[in-house]
């Protein structure tokens, strides 16, 4: 696909640019054509994940958000991609992606509105983590994982899926309802310097620096709550391991090899099934 973008000419600007922009020079072209580029692999890879994640059944039809931060198409800045409202995540493509502004929360990219409570959660989750190198936000009430939160339970170290986010979890246990930017805020702060939030009584937040981190996180995330509960349903006491042990897993060395590989892994299965999400 990038190689489509590698000969933007001044004709095809003329779509992106005011006209008293179309005097620019090559080098101006050279970058609008790379963010043009990398804005549409990010719409890709962010289209897979909602499809990926709807495969595993880990979604609510069209409530839920993913959200990257990637370049603006006109080349000015960045813009948070993220599903407009209304869209069923099954249906989801990179051309329905909607673009919005990190200062203003206007949609800059594409015609239908943004979710309400998107828009407050995402903006205000990528502002406060952008110094942590932050791209992406992912928030679902995948259904382990919420029914932990519901009882403002934390995930334990019994599994070795469990493990692998010792240390990395906040939890936040003051719901407040209807999502504002005081609740984004909140939300936010309860979590820096970690990539997962327990949203008590509401669901989970997961973030990464790539769109394959936080898809695996809440994907291996959701095994480690199912196993817990299970463990919890037979009536024994889960047995958790040292803090030492489980320290080893969770700074594995080969974990961001092991995220792409599942995301990538994803591909060819939603291309066969669902070759139009890249649309």
């Amino acid at each position: 696909m990038a190689h489509l973008f590698a000969r933007v000419t001044k004709s095809a600007l003329s779509q992106l640019l005011p006209r008293r922009c179309l005097s620019i020079s090559t080098g101006a072209v050279n970058g609008i054509s790379r963010a043009v580029a990398e804005n549409q692999k990010m719409r890709e890879d962010l289209a897979l994940s909602y499809r990926a994640l709807a495969y595993y059944n880990l979604h609510e039809g069209i409530d839920n958000h993913l959200s990257v931060r990637a370049p603006a198409r006109n080349g000015r800045g960045e813009v948070m991609l993220i599903i407009a409202h209304g869209i069923h995540w099954k249906m989801l493509t990179a051309s329905s992606l909607i673009g919005v502004d990190f200062e203003s929360g206007e949609v800059v990219e594409g015609e239908r509105p943004v979710e309400y409570f998107a828009k407050h959660i995402h903006l205000s989750i990528h502002n406060a983590k952008v110094h942590e190198g932050v791209k992406c936000v992912m928030h679902t009430h995948q259904p382990y994982t919420t029914a932990l939160a519901c009882c403002h339970m934390k995930l334990k170290n019994c599994s070795q899926n469990g493990m692998r986010f010792h240390n990395k979890i906040g939890y936040d246990h003051s719901y407040g309802g209807v999502a504002t930017d005081d609740e984004g805020k909140r939300i936010a702060d309860s979590f820096i310097g970690k990539n997962i939030c327990f949203m008590g009584n509401h669901g989970v937040v997961a973030c990464g620096k790539r769109i394959c981190d936080a898809f695996d996180d809440l994907y291996i995330l959701e095994r480690a709550c199912m196993f817990q509960v299970l463990a919890m349903s037979t009536g024994a006491k889960p047995v958790e391991v040292p803090d030492e042990i489980a320290e080893q897993i969770a700074n594995y060395e080969d974990e961001d090899m092991l995220r792409e590989a599942h995301f990538e892994a994803m591909r060819p299965i939603i291309e066969r099934m669902e070759p139009d999400y890249r649309s």
